[in-house]
């Protein structure tokens, strides 16, 4: 399938299935809005202890009144962040009704932000336009990641800033979770390809999978990134992933004595610690100087 039909098909699912956490309130309502905002704080605590969510990965102070662009709006919560710090936020999302969310999240709340229908690997603004850009759970759902990323540098300022998650091949999600417990436990490698595996359990996995799904590596993504100076990843994941290996419904690590762990040199956290680095979030950030971006990663845009 070509990247035009595929990132047709891409459009047309998250239409019909705009990432709202599992929110079952009224859809545009400020409890929907605020739902969503409780599931972040509670599944990825290690991103924020309470609002302005993602706060312990973007020092907001540094893009107060500054240029930002939130690609992948979603239901608007990560915009709404930028938009009460006084950013000049302009927030895209491929599809209309991700659009139609976030204008009426911010509506709501008499927030500003110039929010448009746009597609990430043809941005329609100029050259070193954008002081920071964040693209959060977007980048491994588009056809073409790599002109993607190449649009977020071209429109990027020399001395701006870059924060993205995207999904960590080498974690227990895609090898235990997927892989083995999809593909090899249930026979799924005899019907779908590891693309089409990763398409259905990985996003929308309780309504048959989305269109496009991509892990990566380490080295993938430094070689995504290539552009840009410095790289320095964070692996994270949401609350419970690793503590319920093997099956949420007999999470066994979770009853690992620590006396018995002990008596071979070994601390419980430490082989937790190591579980944890196969977590399925890889979170960074990009930046021309060098500065404190607490656990993300440091990618450094050359002049």
């Amino acid at each position: 399938m070509d990247n035009k039909k595929l990132k047709q098909k891409v459009k047309t699912w998250w239409d019909k299935n705009p990432f709202n956490y599992n929110v079952t309130q009224r859809k545009g309502s400020w409890e929907y809005f605020r739902n969503i905002d409780r599931k972040i704080i509670k599944w990825i605590p290690w991103a924020q202890s309470d609002y302005p969510l993602l706060s312990n990965l973007i020092n907001y102070q540094n893009v107060e009144g500054k240029r930002v662009l939130d690609i992948g709006c979603g239901a608007g919560w990560s915009s709404e962040q930028f938009a009460r710090m006084g950013c000049e936020l302009t927030a895209i999302n491929l599809t209309p009704t991700a659009v139609e969310l976030t204008k009426k999240r911010f509506k709501l709340h008499s927030l500003k932000g110039n929010i448009l229908e746009a597609d990430v690997e043809h941005l329609p603004f100029p050259d070193n336009y954008f002081d920071y850009i964040l693209a959060w759970g977007v980048l491994m759902h588009t056809p073409n990641t790599a002109k993607a990323i190449d649009e977020i540098w071209r429109v990027l300022k020399p001395d701006g800033n870059v924060g993205a998650m995207m999904y960590h091949k080498n974690s227990f999600k895609w090898w235990y979770f997927i892989w083995f417990g999809k593909g090899i436990a249930r026979l799924k490698l005899l019907k779908y390809s590891s693309q089409e595996l990763a398409n259905r359990y990985s996003d929308g996995a309780y309504t048959g999978g989305n269109m496009h799904t991509k892990f990566y590596t380490k080295s993938e993504l430094y070689n995504l990134w290539h552009k840009f100076k410095t790289t320095k990843i964070g692996i994270h994941d949401n609350v419970g992933t690793v503590d319920q290996l093997p099956h949420r419904t007999l999470p066994l690590v979770k009853y690992i004595h620590p006396t018995l762990l002990k008596k071979i040199g070994i601390e419980k956290e430490q082989v937790l610690n190591f579980l944890r680095g196969m977590n399925y979030k890889i979170i960074f950030s990009s930046s021309r100087e060098k500065q404190e971006h607490y656990i993300l990663e440091s990618l450094d845009k050359e002049s």
